[in-house]
Parts: C-alpha cells; sequence; structure tokens
C-alpha cells in the first residue's frame, strides 16, 4: 500500500515537470497569434462599445426602459469580457505562468508526500496527511491540465479565425431596392461597405444589370456576359479597386438608363478579393411610373 501511494506521487511528479515543459512550448505557439489578436481584440472591443451606444440611442427613441438598458449593458460586458479572457490565455500569464503555478504547487505537494515518512514521524499521522497530499496534488494537477486545455483551445481558436474581409453592399442612401422612373436615365450611387476584421485587396466588383437596363461608360468597364457565366447576355460594371480599408465604405457611380417596363428587377454583384475569393450580393431595382 506504501509503495503504490509512493508511486501515485512519483508519478504526479512526473506529469507536473512534463506539463510545465508543455505550458512553455504553448507559449511559443500562442505568441505568433498574440500580436494579431491583440490588435483585433482591441477594434472588437470598440465596435462592440460603438454597437452597446447605438442600441441605446435606438432605446431611447423607442423610450428607454430601465431593463432594456440593464440587458443591453450586460451583454456587452460579457462579451467584451470574453475578448480580455481569450488574449490572456493567448499572453504569457494565461499560457504558462497560470498552468505552471497549478503544476508547481502540484509537485510540491507530491515531494511532500513523497518525504511524508521524514516530516511526521507519526504512523496514523502519516496516512491521513498523505491523503490530503495525494488528493490536493492530484486536483491541483487537474485544474492546471484544464487550463492548459483552455489555452490550447484559444490557439486553435486563433490559427483558425482567420481575419478576413466581409461585404455589405446596396445603393445609396443605405437601400436594397432602389426605385427609377420607366426611361428614366441617371447617375447611381453604389456602396461597397467592408465590415469585415482585414482590408480587402485586389478587389473585382462585377454588378450584373439585364439587358432591357441601359449602362452608359464611366469609371468602370462595361463587360457583355456570355452563355457561359452566370448572367447570359446581362451587361456588366465591372470596378476595380486596389483596396478597402476596414470598417470603410466605398462610393461608386452608374450611369443607367431604366427599361421602359415597370417591374423589379434584381441585380447580382459579385465581388472577387484576394484573400475571400468570390462572394455574392443581390440587390434591385424597382421600375415604376
Amino acid at each position: 500500500m506504501i509503495e503504490s501511494i509512493l508511486q501515485t506521487f512519483l508519478l504526479l511528479a512526473t506529469f507536473d515537470t512534463i506539463l510545465i515543459s508543455v505550458s512553455i512550448a504553448n507559449f511559443a505557439v500562442s505568441a505568433s497569434y498574440l500580436g494579431r489578436e491583440t490588435r483585433l481584440t482591441r477594434w472588437r472591443m470598440e465596435k462592440r462599445k460603438q454597437k452597446l451606444s447605438e442600441r441605446i440611442k435606438e432605446l431611447q427613441n423607442k423610450g428607454l426602459s430601465i431593463e432594456d438598458l440593464k440587458k443591453e449593458t450586460k451583454e456587452a460586458e460579457n462579451d467584451i469580457n470574453a475578448l480580455g479572457t481569450r488574449i490572456f490565455f493567448l499572453s504569457w500569464l494565461g499560457a504558462v505562468v497560470f498552468p505552471s503555478i497549478m503544476f508547481i504547487i502540484s509537485l510540491i505537494f507530491a515531494l511532500l508526500g513523497m518525504n511524508i515518512e521524514i516530516l511526521l514521524p507519526n504512523g496514523q499521522a502519516q496516512g491521513l496527511m498523505e491523503q490530503n497530499l495525494l488528493a490536493t496534488s492530484a486536483a491541483t494537477l487537474g485544474f492546471g491540465f484544464f487550463i492548459l486545455l483552455l489555452v490550447i483551445a484559444f490557439i486553435d481558436s486563433a490559427a483558425r479565425r482567420l481575419p478576413i474581409p466581409e461585404f455589405d453592399v446596396y445603393f445609396e442612401p443605405k437601400t436594397d431596392t432602389l426605385k427609377m422612373k420607366r426611361k428614366e436615365r441617371r447617375s447611381i450611387e453604389f456602396s461597397v461597405h467592408n465590415r469585415g476584421e482585414d482590408i480587402a485587396q485586389n478587389l473585382q466588383i462585377f454588378v450584373n444589370f439585364p439587358p432591357v437596363f441601359k449602362l452608359y461608360l464611366g469609371s468602370y468597364d462595361i463587360v457583355k456576359q456570355t452563355t457561359e457565366t452566370d448572367f447570359p447576355n446581362y451587361n456588366a460594371a465591372v470596378f476595380k479597386t486596389r483596396m478597402i480599408h476596414v470598417d470603410t465604405i466605398t462610393l461608386y457611380y452608374l450611369d443607367l438608363e431604366a427599361p421602359d417596363e415597370i417591374e423589379s428587377y434584381d441585380i447580382p454583384v459579385y465581388i472577387y478579393e484576394r484573400k475571400t475569393g468570390l462572394t455574392k450580393y443581390k440587390i434591385a431595382i424597382q421600375v415604376i411610373d
């Protein structure tokens, strides 16, 4: 029995030593994502605060209630705390110091257990103390291992969750459906908003119009779509843009003449970007009398 307990203490001490090394190795990986995640987290925190401010203004316009305010504030605090926790577990403190403290405490209790005969000559007291030391050493080892798994999970999340551009596409003033009169010709404002977490680069934006629309030359190329494309015989206004920064809206102009038929027409928009490839959107033009 005594030999079995001694072996258990020795095994715990071995695990503690190995896991301290694993913690240090984990930080070598997490450090490579720390700078990027810190920058993104600060940006996400500011966006979350901005969203909360906008939500409070919206609630004020509708008639603010204390319960709604508390709910919105609590949700924002939880989101911001979660972002802070993510950074902590990728940092030196969270990835190495925090779990290593647990493993060192576990190691100390394991070493005390292996030398219990020297510390406590009383045989009955030895047995009780061995059980307490064994339970404490195992518990702190388990807690440290749980922290280690959290660090690995955050590293995996950081590796998978690469920042990419994301877009909102609409006509100005910020609408999915634009109204034009029959046979009306005018300059139309068309916007692409990069609401993602990274700069959009090397963009080609195809705004596809049915052949009943007349598209005039402007600061874009006009490309007739072939039968091999998704929209045969459509005329595409092709805009080429070098980059759109994060949280930036780029405005484009189209010189367009509406058809004579009163109808609602879907306008497919294809955006090709260096990191995301092709993303598809759809807006509409409603021809009215």
